[in-house]
């Protein structure tokens, strides 16, 4: 269980992505420069996913 912190801080980002995804989806006929703004933000936490992900594996 040496892992933990860091597989606690990715269901974390997952969360975060998967929720930012879907505001950008909901939101993407009604104002589509916000939902611009929440793709954004996804990418943003998709990036940090994918390098904790590859620490985690690392080590």
């Amino acid at each position: 269980m040496e892992n933990l912190p860091g597989k606690t801080n990715l269901k974390r980002l997952e969360k975060k992505y998967k929720h930012l995804i879907e505001r950008a989806y909901n939101l993407r006929q009604s104002d589509d420069s916000l939902s611009d703004v929440f793709y954004y933000e996804a990418e943003k936490v998709l990036t940090q996913l994918r390098l904790l992900k590859s620490n985690l594996i690392a080590n």
